[in-house]
């Protein structure tokens, strides 16, 4: 008797939602596919391959304890290296009477399923990706008309939709939509974070990291220590130890960087919830629910924690998967600074006497992990000021970091970071000099540069690709309201000050490039 077969993808490992949320074994015969094609095509951190195969053998154990009938196609297959040649292999191998498989998150995915299924007279049924917690008519008419899309509006909107955070009279808790204000201050070094918890590799995930040894030899990356959660047991054990141990310091040091600190207070909560392990809205309910149960007390939870939190999931992540959904095609390709220079070395651990840099990404190479800001304030900052193509910055992001899949990167490399878009997602560019680290960080104090220094060989290098920036494209920025203050002020600099600002940034620059900086 034929089968119903359900293709079960490496971002959606989920019973909480989607096909698997009721059904039994009877119902479908279950299919997963290790993509060699995907895992080739760029040079993956070793413990992003090593997260996403592991969970997905452990979701498939898991399936198969509970009495599912699991075909899992192992990267290694001779006849299968991507979804469509595996679907075409199951096909022809086992003559299922239909294929199930809810919406995938990444474009591009769906499309070679379609045209494998056609060419094997199979029948294809597409489901709903329930992974998130705003619909997409919810987006969409929202959108409508905008030339401009602002996460603050459409947070507000998802904010009434699902009564997060909301009074009964239809106002915001605490009063105020945003305390995003209060999400600023600089690191408290006398604080120390406690650790995230890591969980050790058992012999499925030993198993995954000798294939990685021996078929993988282009990854990048520390393969070992790795300690992510791969099963939905790790992911709830994370989520508990942040709210428990880091929750209440989240929103004041959110955007601080120390040094030696990996994750400060964040979550890390985008891997699990990443790999489908987790779910948004669970994670918002949990954090809502917690923070009741401990005011009043010692532990309780400020507004600007648990308003910040809350924006990050409900907010920014939501609206990251909607741009992707209707505009990632055209972001993917945008380009209006018309930024051309190649990824540093420095970002592949080249030495660089930049400590920001050099310290943020040895973090990267030993955990392929940074924390957003990190990301946004030192990556992507330093890569916008050089002219890096906002292209191959997708790329490098997209390789390097454990979180990273192609919906969440191309908005927020190609928008959020790198303005590549002209200012569709982002009111002004994310920009900023050496002062900004020195005061966010405490990179500055063990740097042979100095912030405070404006010409001669301790200046920090990045105070002069900011303004060699900010004069380049001054003419664009000139009409922004939020810049033009800046235009303004660099325009008033007298022409030999501005001529030694260029002569400085391009030969560091070069430096830079070359591995000599």
């Amino acid at each position: 008797m034929t089968r119903k077969v359900l293709l079960v993808l490496g971002d959606q490992l989920t019973r909480q939602v989607g096909p698997l949320s009721t059904a039994q074994p009877d119902d479908f015969d279950v299919l997963m596919i290790e993509s060699r094609g995907i895992l080739e095509a760029l040079p993956h951190h070793a413990q992003k391959l090593t997260l996403v195969l592991s969970a997905m053998r452990h979701f498939a154990r898991e399936l198969e304890q509970d009495g599912f009938h699991v075909s899992y196609v192992r990267h290694d297959h001779p006849e299968v290296a991507a979804f469509a040649s595996g679907v075409a292999w199951y096909a022809k191998t086992f003559a299922p009477s239909s294929l199930h498989l809810m919406t995938p998150n990444d474009h591009g995915v769906l499309e070679p399923i379609e045209a494998a299924c056609q060419s094997m007279g199979l029948d294809l049924h597409v489901h709903p990706n329930d992974l998130w917690v705003t619909p997409n008519d919810l987006f969409d008419q929202w959108r409508e008309g905008r030339k401009t899309l602002r996460l603050e509006y459409f947070y507000r909107e998802a904010r009434r939709a699902t009564g997060i955070l909301m009074e009964d009279d239809g106002t915001p808790a605490g009063g105020q939509w945003n305390y995003d204000a209060e999400n600023r201050a600089s690191p408290d070094l006398s604080l120390t974070p406690p650790e995230v918890p890591t969980f050790e590799p058992d012999p499925i995930t030993s198993e995954v990291q000798d294939e990685i040894r021996a078929h993988f030899p282009h990854v990048w990356g520390d393969l070992e220590p790795f300690g992510w959660p791969v099963t939905r047991k790790d992911a709830l054990a994370t989520l508990d130890a942040f709210l428990r141990d880091r929750f209440q310091n989240f929103g004041t040091y959110q955007d601080a960087i120390v040094i030696g600190e990996t994750t400060l207070w964040h979550s890390t909560l985008s891997v699990p919830l990443n790999l489908g392990l987790l779910h948004p809205r669970e994670v918002l309910d949990a954090a809502v629910s917690h923070a009741e149960s401990v005011r009043g007390t010692p532990d309780e939870i400020p507004i600007n924690s648990l308003e910040g939190f809350v924006r990050q999931i409900l907010g920014w992540r939501e609206f990251m998967h909607h741009v992707y959904r209707t505009d990632g095609a055209a972001l993917r390709e945008a380009n209006v600074l018309e930024a051309h220079a190649p990824v540093p070395p420095a970002f592949w651990e080249a030495a660089t006497s930049l400590n920001c840099l050099s310290t943020t990404v040895d973090q990267l190479k030993r955990t392929g992990y940074t924390h957003h800001i990190q990301r946004l304030m030192i990556l992507g900052n330093i890569a916008q000021l050089l002219g890096v193509h906002p292209k191959a910055l997708l790329e490098w992001f997209t390789a390097t970091h454990v979180d990273a899949l192609d919906w969440v990167m191309v908005p927020n490399v190609m928008a959020m970071s790198q303005y590549a878009d002209g200012g569709m997602l982002t009111s002004k560019p994310y920009a900023a000099g050496a002062n900004y680290i020195h005061r966010m960080s405490n990179a500055c104090a063990s740097c042979r540069f100095n912030p405070k220094v404006r010409e001669g060989d301790d200046a920090c290098p990045i105070t002069d690709w900011y303004w060699a920036f900010i004069d380049k494209h001054q003419d664009r920025f000139a009409s922004n309201q939020r810049m033009r203050m800046i235009v303004s002020s660099w325009r008033k600099r007298d022409s030999e000050g501005k001529a030694r600002v260029a002569s400085r940034s391009a030969s560091s620059m070069e430096s830079l490039q070359s591995g000599q900086l």
